[in-house]
């Protein structure tokens, strides 16, 4: 029996994805052409009735040191729908045999006709997710979550990430956190979307082909904020990275009683046309790509293959962190060195409401850093170490510090110091740049008795993008030698000595007068 055009078609573009791409276990990085013929398209050796297809996201670490960070917290909402493929004039996917091809895999022959087959809007029925909300028929939910137990390449968020520096000018696309979630797609239900329902009899609703399927990012603002990431890509009519795509490739089965799937592609288009068309260009980038998700190969597409991108370019999205370092200085001969002062540490972040971010820090005493202690902010975007509790650790002596590290974008800090000797001393703090810092309300050294407190807020929130340097605060105990005479100050008992001596030299001078006086003869 003749095969139709159409099974023609397919059977051609099923020997040529299955040669261009049997070397391929999985897919990879997103190469930039508009063409089927090359990775990452995945070609299922052995096709099956279901497709696991994995969909990436990156999210680009930033940190104003350049400092490892913990990855931030949030999870990431999509959206999978049948693509609006035009029932009238459907996109086509053009392109060529293998053996119409010249040694150079990319080149036609001379007179080589293309292959032309026409894409189908997916059936949802078929499609599978994690996350997804069983009352909405029409359309399947998924996410993509960094950073808690769920998330296996933070390990809960105890791994360390390496970061780019805030004022890099060149940003390093593999300091990133990666995660992504999977859409299973069964051929049994594109050839019958009520297959395996109970007393149903399967058959053909849906014949073999490409079926499209449209992914959103549909991730709120609001969870962005909380979270503190900072989308690059926009949603605007001229961009529309929000939005990818997944061509699945169906064909017969072998007793011709429903279809397998033997490939797929993820792929975006810059104009965000669900209809967009694909065809062959061996020399030209195209606007349409095949990608792996929504990661940093495919937000890049025009440096995909490069390990750097200039950061003004850069369309993936960002998470910039801060940090901060308290120090302690002792000053005067009579502070004493060896004290540890306790030290109170208060972190509040207004955009923070449920994100729960983490950061670490250390304490350095006696010279020696103590381990590293991951934390995180509350639902409330607070966080408080209070040296008044001994197990904080956080008394601290001359030249002892703390550095908390990956603070996320709006996060202001309180510090207050207690004075917990029987002495009264003179405070002051100071910025990594010297500059005096408000204490109580002044920025004049402050004087603490025993049991008083000094306290500093930060001004304003770490704004986001900036490129300032470490944040330093260091508070200074001052207390000088005191007179001899016992007396409370240093400058008023020998002024008063000094009054008290030129007095009685003078009732001296006064009687030596009178005495000569009167004994003169």
């Amino acid at each position: 029996m003749k095969k139709t055009m159409v099974q023609k078609t397919i059977a051609t573009l099923t020997a040529f994805l299955a040669v261009s791409a049997m070397a391929l276990p999985m897919a990879v990085s997103a190469v930039d052409t508009p063409t089927i013929n090359a990775a990452p398209a995945y070609v299922i050796a052995t096709p099956a009735n279901t497709a696991a297809v994995p969909v990436k996201k990156d999210i680009v670490l930033f940190n104003v040191d350049g400092s490892s960070i913990l990855s931030p917290n949030i999870t990431y909402s999509y959206e999978v729908t049948p693509a609006a493929v035009s029932a009238t004039s459907p996109a086509t996917i053009t392109t060529y045999a293998p053996e119409d091809l010249e040694s150079d895999g990319k080149t036609p022959k001379t007179g080589a006709v293309p292959i032309t087959v026409t894409v189908k809007p997916g059936v949802i029925a078929a499609v599978t997710t994690t996350g997804d909300n069983t009352s909405t028929a029409s359309v399947r939910e998924a996410s993509i979550t960094f950073g808690d137990a769920n998330d296996t390449n933070t390990n809960n968020n105890t791994i360390k990430h390496p970061t780019n520096r805030e004022d890099a000018t060149t940003v390093t696309l593999s300091n990133k956190v990666s995660s992504s979630m999977t859409i299973t797609v069964d051929a049994n239900k594109i050839y019958d979307p009520d297959y395996g329902t109970t007393g149903h009899t399967t058959t053909q609703v849906n014949g073999p082909g490409v079926y499209r399927y449209k992914i959103e990012d549909v991730t709120t603002a609001a969870t962005l904020t909380a979270s503190g990431i900072d989308r690059k890509y926009k949603d605007t009519e001229a961009n529309h990275d929000k939005y990818i795509y997944l061509d699945v490739y169906t064909k017969y089965n072998a007793n011709k009683d429903g279809l397998v799937i033997y490939g797929y592609v993820l792929l975006k288009d810059v104009t965000g046309n669900d209809n967009v068309s694909i065809e062959y260009n061996k020399d030209t980038q195209g606007e349409t790509t095949k990608i792996t998700g929504f990661d940093t190969e495919s937000e890049n597409k025009e440096t995909y293959n490069e390990q750097t991108v200039e950061k003004a370019n850069l369309t993936s999205d960002a998470y910039h962190t801060y940090n901060v370092e308290v120090s302690k200085k002792t000053d005067g001969d009579l502070a004493d060195t060896q004290h540890n002062f306790p030290f109170k540490i208060e972190l509040t972040n207004t955009n923070t409401v449920t994100s729960l971010d983490d950061f670490y820090y250390q304490i350095t005493k006696d010279g020696t850093a103590q381990s590293e202690v991951i934390t995180n902010l509350s639902n409330a975007g607070a966080w408080t170490l209070d040296g008044a509790t001994a197990s904080t650790n956080l008394q601290l002596q001359n030249n002892d510090k703390i550095l908390i590290t990956g603070l996320p974008v709006n996060t202001k800090i309180k510090v207050t110091e207690t004075n917990d000797t029987d002495d009264t001393y003179s405070v002051s703090a100071k910025d990594e740049s010297n500059v005096a810092l408000t204490l109580n309300s002044s920025t004049s050294p402050v004087s603490v008795a025993a049991g008083g407190t000094a306290a500093m807020t930060a001004d304003a929130e770490y704004p986001l993008n900036n490129t300032a340097a470490l944040d330093k605060i260091e508070f200074t105990n001052t207390l000088k030698d005191i007179s001899i005479t016992g007396l409370l100050f240093n400058v008023a008992p020998f002024a008063f000595i000094t009054v008290a001596g030129a007095a009685l030299l003078g009732l001296f001078m006064k009687n030596k007068r009178n005495s000569e006086s009167e004994n003169k003869i």
